[in-house]
């Protein structure tokens, strides 16, 4: 079997795990400061009402960096769990040769 597509398969696996922690701990972040953000903004004088669409909509505008982060991680996830399915294709692929 070629090492290769082994290592690659490990280090792909090790990435894949730490961007899920980064994910969780960015996911709880982006929870608690929404909360935050919902205990100390008086929406009805900012906007004259306080409904949840215009609760999301300031809380998306405030937190957009956060969001845009959360976003790239979650697509960066799919992509390594795609990669890591090839690699075990790649790897079976090997071993019955």
């Amino acid at each position: 079997m070629n090492d290769k597509y082994l290592n690659e398969w490990n280090l792909a696996i090790e990435e894949l795990s730490k961007k899920e922690i980064k994910y969780d701990k960015l996911k709880k972040e982006h929870f608690e400061k929404s909360e935050e953000i919902i205990r100390t903004t008086d929406f009805k004088e900012l906007y004259g009402k306080n409904n949840a669409d215009v609760r999301k909509a300031h809380i998306q505008n405030i937190l957009s960096e956060l969001t845009q982060d959360i976003l790239d991680l979650k697509y960066s996830i799919s992509y390594l769990k795609r990669k890591l399915d090839w690699y075990k294709a790649m790897c079976d692929f090997q071993l019955k040769q």
